[in-house]
């Protein structure tokens, strides 16, 4: 289990809310929301795929593209960080 300060955490939520556009700027981002009710649709999921990938510098697999994966934070989350922190490399990079 992670926490909202963990830094994988931050910059997922810093990409996807540009995308919610029911979530109030400033509001908290609640982990078991339905991304849908808060304004994802399947057009602003695509753009939220390209913007995970550049972000993070990734690319994602097309067995993750699912509407499971974009069912609410949590979901996502869950799916993305074991490739974020496979791609992190060692503290500090080398």
């Amino acid at each position: 289990m992670t926490t909202r300060d963990d830094e994988i955490t931050r910059k997922l939520e810093e990409v996807l809310r540009p995308r919610l556009r029911f979530l109030e700027p400033g509001a908290p981002l609640p982990a078991d929301e339905p991304l849908g009710s808060l304004g994802l649709d399947s057009m602003a999921a695509i753009n939220l795929l390209l913007d995970l990938e550049t972000a993070f510098g990734i690319q994602i697999p097309d067995d993750l593209l699912s509407a499971d994966t974009f069912e609410t934070f949590s979901s996502l989350e869950a799916t993305f960080r074991p490739i974020l922190e496979d791609n992190a490399g060692p503290p500090g990079g080398t």
